[in-house]
C-alpha cells in the first residue's frame, strides 16, 4: 500500500517510533495490566516496541505524519501475501522478546504475563473477519497533537484505499474510551473478549463503503 501524503518509516525512524509508541500506550489498560509497575514498564515498554517495530517491518506498510512520528499507523494489507514471512518473523521476535522480559524482570512474572495475555497479543481473530481485511496493528497520536487533526491524516488515506479496493480494515482497542471516535470512522463491534485479566478487547471492522470522511 502506497500513501503518498504520508511517510513512510524506516529504520532510522525507529527510535522515534519507539518514543511515541512507549508514550501513547504507557497508560493503556493492556500494557498497564501486564507490566503494573509504573517504573518496569517506563523501563520494559521501549524494548517492547522496539521488538514489535523490527518485527512488523517484516510484514507491514508502516506511516507516520513526518521523520519526527508525531502519529503514526502500521497496518498488514493482505493483499501483499506476506504469510511466510509472517510466520516466521512472529515466532522469531516473540521469542527475542521473551528473553527481553526474562533479562528485566528476574522474576519472571512479567514474561508469564504476557504468556497468559497472548490472546489479547494475538490477532488471530482478524481471521475470522474475512480473508480481504487490512489490520491496523497500531495506530497513535502523541498527546500533544490530539485535536489537530493529525489521526485523521493518518487513518483517511487507509479507509479511502479499502473503500477503492472493497476490503474491510480490522483493529482492536482494549481501550473503551476509543470507541466512539472509531466508530466515527465507521467502525463496527465484530466481537469482544475477556480472560485471565481484568480488560477487554474491542475487535472492530469497518465493513467498505464511499463516504466523506470528514
Amino acid at each position: 500500500m502506497e500513501i503518498s501524503d504520508l511517510h513512510r518509516l524506516r529504520r532510522e525512524d525507529f527510535g522515534a517510533v519507539i518514543e511515541t509508541l512507549t508514550e501513547c500506550f504507557f497508560e493503556d489498560p493492556l500494557y498497564r495490566a501486564l507490566i503494573p509497575e509504573r517504573a518496569q514498564r517506563m523501563e520494559i515498554l521501549p524494548e517492547v516496541f522496539d521488538c514489535d517495530a523490527n518485527e512488523l517491518a517484516q510484514y507491514c506498510d508502516m506511516y507516520a505524519d513526518s521523520p519526527q512520528v508525531n502519529g503514526l499507523i502500521m497496518l498488514e494489507d493482505p493483499a501483499e501475501h506476506k504469510g511466510v514471512r509472517k510466520y516466521l518473523a512472529e515466532r522469531y521476535f516473540a521469542y527475542l522478546t521473551e528473553q527481553r522480559l526474562i533479562e528485566d524482570d528476574e522474576t519472571g512474572e512479567i514474561a508469564e504475563n504476557f504468556r497468559r495475555a497472548k490472546n489479547y497479543l494475538s490477532s488471530d481473530w482478524v481471521a475470522k473477519a474475512g480473508k480481504n481485511t487490512i489490520h491496523i496493528v497500531y495506530f497513535a497520536v502523541r498527546k500533544a497533537f490530539h485535536g489537530k487533526g493529525l489521526a485523521h491524516k493518518l487513518i483517511a488515506p487507509v479507509l479511502e484505499y479499502a473503500d477503492k479496493n472493497g476490503v474491510q480494515v480490522a483493529l482492536e482497542t482494549h481501550n473503551a474510551a476509543n470507541l466512539d471516535m472509531y466508530r466515527h470512522y465507521g467502525f463496527e463491534l465484530f466481537e469482544s473478549f475477556s480472560g485471565d485479566f481484568d480488560l477487554c478487547e474491542y475487535c472492530l471492522l469497518r465493513k467498505p463503503k464511499n463516504q466523506n470522511l470528514e
